[in-house]
């Protein structure tokens, strides 16, 4: 009827902590089963990373005096949120086109 099911898994790897042996890896997964006309587009989401940071930038020397230090330096609060998309569109080819 022109439908494909399609079994999807991502991962999505990035580069964790550093440990004695060497750098953990970070893996977040997601995995389902879709139902989609041949030639439709099909969005996979759900994989979420978020980043806090802090940066300071202050004066050397003055910006470490103690209470004085605040006139002489920022703080800024820097929070990151993104999200993976996996867009899918499956095709069913005919077979005079996979033999080529």
């Amino acid at each position: 009827d022109g439908n494909i099911f399609l079994d999807v898994d991502v991962n999505k790897d990035s580069v964790g902590i550093q440990t004695t042996n060497g750098f953990a890896i970070d893996t977040k997964h997601v995995q389902t089963q879709v139902l989609v006309e041949n030639g439709g587009t099909v969005v996979i989401g759900g994989i979420y990373t978020q980043n806090e940071r802090t940066d300071i930038n202050k004066v050397p020397l003055l910006g470490d005096i103690p209470v004085l230090g605040n006139l002489f330096k920022s703080t800024s609060k820097i929070n990151n949120r993104t999200e993976l998309l996996v867009f899918l569109t499956p095709r069913v080819l005919s077979d005079q086109l996979s033999l080529k």
